[in-house]
């Protein structure tokens, strides 16, 4: 799949981290609209716990690789050989359910936006992430109907949290 996307995406590689941490923390800097690794004890809005052992990628989709795409589009897409997370991080205050409505037309339009460009294995789980900063760690499914559509239309797992577990 790198392969593919730096052939089709020539800014690829600029939007791309490889990383190898058990753990990682993202933080999503308001300002530049990007993503920026920090360590645990400093402010964060995303933790991944790689149990893989291997190698992991993390592309800063946002405003990198999508650009003003007309119903916007998810942050990062965070992978491996055996699964991409669509990750969208909604930091902004205000009304909870206009947010995570949003959140779900930016994750379905990146994933068509893919759709377009390469074929996805049927061996990769496809998943999609929703984040809501927290202090305390949150995994949980999305809501049922959301879930359901997510599923059933492109196959993808929809959850809501600030944890991602790749294994």
């Amino acid at each position: 799949m790198i392969e593919q996307l730096s052939n089709i995406f020539p800014q690829f590689n600029n939007c791309l981290s490889i990383l190898t941490d058990k753990h990682v923390y993202v933080f999503e800097n308001n300002e530049t609209q990007k993503g920026e690794f920090v360590s645990a004890k400093q402010n964060y809005h995303l933790h991944i716990e790689n149990k893989t052992n291997g190698q992991f990628y993390f592309l800063q989709n946002d405003d990198c690789i999508m650009i003003n795409e007309k119903n916007g589009q998810c942050d990062y897409l965070i992978f491996n050989e055996n699964e991409i997370n669509f990750t969208e991080i909604k930091v902004a205050k205000g009304n909870l359910k206009n947010h995570r409505k949003d959140a779900y037309k930016q994750i379905e339009n990146t994933f068509k936006f893919y759709s377009n460009a390469i074929t996805f294995s049927n061996k990769i789980l496809l998943n999609a992430l929703v984040c809501f900063p927290s202090k305390r760690r949150i995994v949980k499914p999305s809501e049922s109907t959301k879930r359901k559509e997510f599923k059933n239309k492109y196959n993808i797992a929809l959850r809501t949290g600030n944890y991602l577990l790749l294994e």
